[in-house]
């Protein structure tokens, strides 16, 4: 697996943990941080939004502040990991 391989399995993990609930990119940075990966915000942006053009990921606007944008896994994201654990295969 490619490192991006890896970030994108790891931001889809981190969101499906959170679900039903959205998260800023900031914590979505700490969790790839701790997990051993490179987590810059122009890394982490590309790959939500790889993830988003596949339809794994929703990107919403915060009420309070339109520009810091949430992040929240989709059903298709989850039937994904959840296929994933029954055949791994790559994002």
């Amino acid at each position: 697996m490619k490192i991006n391989e890896f970030v994108r399995r790891t931001l889809l993990l981190q969101l499906e943990s959170a679900y039903p609930v959205s998260l800023p990119i900031e914590t979505l940075k700490q969790g790839v941080f701790l997990h051993g990966l490179p987590a810059n915000r122009r890394l982490l942006e590309k790959e939500l939004a790889y993830l988003q053009d596949k339809g794994f990921v929703l990107r919403l606007s915060n009420d309070i502040c339109p520009q810091a944008y949430r992040y929240k896994i989709s059903a298709q994201g989850i039937d994904f990991l959840e296929n994933e654990k029954r055949n791994p295969s790559r994002i």
